[in-house]
């Protein structure tokens, strides 16, 4: 079921990206940038990149925990500490990584 559910995020994430391919090519030109139109236009852009990303990251989050759920076919303390091990995974690569530390407002 995990891995069903992270083809499906996957899968929408991958025609979201689509959309917002479309979007870019249709983005008004540089001299219509201050029209209220091709701000409107921008902002639908981005939003869709915005949902199209949360979507690929929960794909990405189920198909690691379909990884530690894999230690329930070696019993439930197995299980147990694989859960916890991508946990502890996730929780370094999105709150304690070199790359979050490049994107953040404070970097030097």
């Amino acid at each position: 079921m995990v891995l069903i559910y992270a083809f499906f995020k996957f899968a929408w994430s991958y025609r979201l990206y689509n959309y917002v391919a479309i979007m870019l090519g249709a983005t008004p030109s540089a001299a219509d940038q201050e029209s209220r139109e091709a701000q409107s236009h921008v902002s639908r852009t981005a939003r869709l990149f915005s949902t199209a990303g949360r979507h690929f990251n929960h794909g990405q989050r189920a198909f690691f925990f379909a990884l530690g759920y894999l230690g329930w076919y070696a019993g439930p303390i197995v299980f147990l500490i694989t859960t916890a091990a991508v946990v502890i995974v996730i929780w370094r690569r999105q709150f304690a990584s070199d790359s979050l530390r490049a994107i953040a407002d404070d970097a030097p």
